[in-house]
């Protein structure tokens, strides 16, 4: 009795193993390809791109941030009282009072200064008459002339007082930060507000001194807002600096830009994509028709065999690269016939099963405008 249960176990677990086998080699040829080709092949579904040379612009990937050309910290240039403040937010035309300081005892004193001016000056032009006739000594004149000068020296230095009172926007902008409060003492050098002008901003990043000669001045330039949804926006270089930041190994460069919007804000992070060079003539076909192996890089191109489309491995040589595209500077030539989808399944002299081809600028049209451009980096 014994015997036959364990006989019976037997059978069942042998069952079961042949039927895992079975499934498995059944998976195995469906992955291997739909059918069977010409003497046995396997038969792969695949894309491919008729090569075609075409120009493309070669960029450079560096990442900055934004800032203000107009952002200061207004301050005091003299005490007294906070009469009145603009508030957080408000925005102030240049020229416009941003804080009025108490300035009635500066007002007394420069109407007596002024005062005082006037009578000095009715009294030199006296003397100045009197001493062109002779009838005052030139030191009575000198004297009179010299009170004049004194007195008109006092009057300005009130006079600059009282404009002081009024701290004043040097540039339209917007009050982002307030230091002070109305009624609170102030003196001079103390700061009052942070004045920010976001109308014009500029993005300020380095190249690296690889790329230093090639991204000047006037250099063509994409950049990515990151904050504002991945919106890129197009402008050029402004300013490309000379000398070399000795800890990064980078130049500095400067790219203006307006923002009437206000949609762009001081430090944000931007990439930004610098146009090194047109490339002209070249080839460039997706990123993932390229394998890579012990032996370099090499991809698939569909060749004539008996009537038929045979995968043959060619190998090739790459150069600028970034997104979904990559340019081939060996290996393939114009006319080829690339095989672009599929190709990880393949193996050398699977008979094709070409499901579409276009050309490989029809192809790379399509990727750039759902990717970014070639990089260099």
């Amino acid at each position: 009795m014994l015997m036959t249960k364990m006989m019976n176990t037997v059978i069942k677990i042998s069952s079961l193993i042949l039927l895992a086998f079975t499934l498995v080699s059944c998976d195995q040829g469906e992955e291997n390809g739909e059918q069977n080709g010409t003497d046995g092949a396997r038969l792969m579904p695949v894309e491919t791109v008729i090569i075609e040379p075409d120009n493309f612009n070669d960029f450079v990937r560096t990442t900055g941030t934004v800032e203000a050309i107009d952002d200061a910290m207004i301050s005091s240039e003299t005490s007294g009282r906070i009469l009145s403040i603009k508030d957080r937010g408000e925005r102030v035309q240049k020229g416009g009072v941003i804080a009025q300081i108490d300035d009635r005892l500066i007002q007394a004193q420069y109407e007596a200064a002024k005062t005082g001016y006037e009578l000095a000056e009715d009294t030199f032009n006296r003397f100045e008459s009197l001493h062109a006739d002779s009838i005052i000594s030139t030191q009575d004149y000198n004297s009179a002339r010299a009170q004049r000068d004194q007195a008109r020296a006092q009057l300005n230095q009130v006079e600059k007082q009282l404009q002081d009172s009024k701290i004043e926007a040097p540039f339209s902008g917007r009050i982002e930060e307030r230091f002070i409060s109305t009624g609170e003492l102030i003196n001079p050098g103390m700061p009052v507000v942070r004045l920010v002008n976001t109308d014009l901003i500029r993005v300020i990043s380095g190249v690296p001194e690889r790329y230093s000669g090639e991204i000047t001045e006037g250099s063509k330039v994409q950049l990515n807002f990151g904050g504002l949804n991945g919106e890129t926006r197009e402008s050029t270089v402004t300013y490309a600096s000379n000398v070399l930041d000795p800890e990064t190994r980078t130049y500095a460069i400067e790219v203006e830009m307006r923002n009437s919007e206000q949609l762009i804000k001081p430090d944000m992070v931007v990439d930004l994509l610098l146009e090194r060079q047109t490339l002209e003539n070249v080839i460039i076909i997706p990123r993932t028709a390229v394998l890579r192996n012990e032996d370099g890089q090499s991809v698939y191109i569909a060749s004539e065999q008996d009537g038929e489309k045979v995968a043959r491995l060619v190998n090739v040589e790459t150069g600028s690269a970034g997104g979904a595209l990559i340019q081939i500077v060996n290996g393939l030539s114009d006319g080829d016939e690339l095989v672009v989808n599929g190709v990880r399944n393949l193996s050398e002299g699977d008979v094709l099963n070409i499901l579409n081809t276009e050309t490989s600028i029809e192809r790379a049209e399509k990727l750039k405008s759902a990717d970014r451009p070639v990089v260099s980096y």
